[in-house]
């Protein structure tokens, strides 16, 4: 195996918006994938799981490739024409790894074998490597064709990936994996599921069950939750005040923590708000010892991972 390889990631949902309403549940997953991409690859890529370098973190590349494949036609500069989350992964011995997610839940019209052929030739005509290529599919079908083929006058492409079928794997299995990501994987089945809010009411306990049950890092449980009760999406009243009682009993227990999305976005807001203040104090104190702008600005960024031009804003 080379020391470059690029994986996709396709998360497919072809008739989602109409089961699940109007909440977007692309963004949940791109948050969870990125929270648990190591685990996902763990759980679907095992072979490149073994070669990761734990002791460095991902390095997310969105932009960079937003920017490469916004040209041409411009029906193709926005999902789903090219991958929505790419990031770098280091590998043992110095390589590294481009794994690229292009994350589609709710139903669009197309077809997801040339979809997956297209982010093929993206990849290839940027980084000259053939990916690794791996479609999460999330839909309840399990008999649909997972390659792609084409033939045109005696010239003949077969394209085949790896795929994770939803549809296809097991709920006992899920239920008793230790690994993260299988317990958000059996939510969105139990999502698909789902058609009564008693049936949400019934998954999302054992779910909270199950996630009480793990001895997982804090962080990433209570992330694993805020997925879980969005997928599920309970709106009963009632049965949502009794979901809400149990969840404050585990709490109270020890066995979670839970933070509603509002507060943890207020947090986001307040700590961005202290940052930008030690940033203006820290400009302020250096310019008045006669540094240069640019150096100063330069030490901006490198201390709170800023670009140069956000960082540039507190010199000038």
């Amino acid at each position: 195996m080379t020391n470059s390889t690029e994986t996709v990631l396709s998360s497919t949902n072809e008739d989602s918006s109409e089961k699940q309403g109007n909440f977007s549940y692309d963004s949940f997953w791109k948050d969870l994938i990125k929270r648990f991409c190591y685990y996902l690859i763990m759980r679907t890529l095992p072979e490149l799981y073994k070669m990761i370098d734990m002791s460095a973190e991902p390095r997310f590349l969105d932009k960079e490739f937003t920017d490469v494949v916004n040209i041409g036609n411009p029906k193709y500069r926005t999902s789903p024409f090219y991958a929505d989350l790419v990031f770098e992964i280091p590998l043992i011995g110095g390589g590294k790894a481009y794994i690229i997610f292009h994350v589609e839940i709710q139903g669009r019209k197309g077809d997801i074998p040339e979809r997956m052929n297209h982010y093929r030739c993206l990849i290839y005509s940027h980084y000259r490597e053939e990916p690794v290529a791996l479609a999460v599919i999330t839909e309840g079908h399990k008999n649909k064709e997972r390659f792609y083929s084409h033939s045109h006058f005696g010239t003949e492409v077969i394209y085949r990936y790896n795929n994770l079928v939803l549809a296809d794997l097991d709920d006992d299995e899920l239920q008793a994996s230790d690994n993260p990501i299988d317990l958000a994987l059996f939510a969105a089945k139990c999502a698909l599921k789902a058609k009564e809010e008693a049936q949400k009411y019934t998954y999302l306990r054992t779910l909270l069950g199950l996630l009480a049950e793990r001895g997982w890092a804090e962080k990433d449980k209570e992330d694993l939750l805020l997925f879980l009760e969005r997928i599920i999406n309970l709106t009963d009243k009632e049965l949502e005040k009794q979901y809400t009682e149990y969840r404050a009993q585990l709490s109270r227990e020890g066995k979670i923590v839970y933070i509603p999305l509002g507060e943890r976005e207020l947090a986001k807001e307040l700590k961005q708000q202290g940052m930008d203040e030690m940033a203006r104090e820290m400009a302020k104190n250096l310019l008045n010892e006669g540094i240069s702008p640019d150096i100063i600005a330069n030490s901006i960024a490198k201390s709170y991972g800023w670009p140069m031009e956000q960082a540039r804003s507190f010199v000038n």
